[in-house]
């Protein structure tokens, strides 16, 4: 294996993508799951909600009671993002083919 060359790719910010593209599908499948027992016109906003603090949450977990990791104020936005566009897709869906 010595003589197989070494390919090193980064990704410039692929922490930041991920906790986006988490949060997208973290915040959809909760509505998609409240939805089916919850009527509420607000859910959109208390998926919202639950979602930044939760992420918020995690981020001051890390700071606090790991050693290795440290809390980040950007992976709170790209999670309040991520969580944003997730309920913006569901909401584009449902103008669309739900009319």
């Amino acid at each position: 294996m010595n003589d197989v060359p070494k390919v090193d790719i980064q990704v410039e910010n692929v922490d930041k993508v991920v906790h986006f593209t988490f949060y997208a599908f973290f915040a959809i499948f909760w509505f998609l799951y409240l939805q089916t027992i919850v009527s509420n016109t607000k859910l959109f906003l208390t998926v919202f909600a639950f979602s930044v603090s939760f992420g918020i949450a995690i981020e001051i977990c890390q700071s606090l009671f790991t050693v290795s990791r440290q809390g980040d104020v950007i992976d709170v936005i790209a999670n309040t993002l991520g969580a944003l566009f997730g309920l913006t897709l569901i909401k584009f869906y449902k103008y669309v083919f739900k009319k």
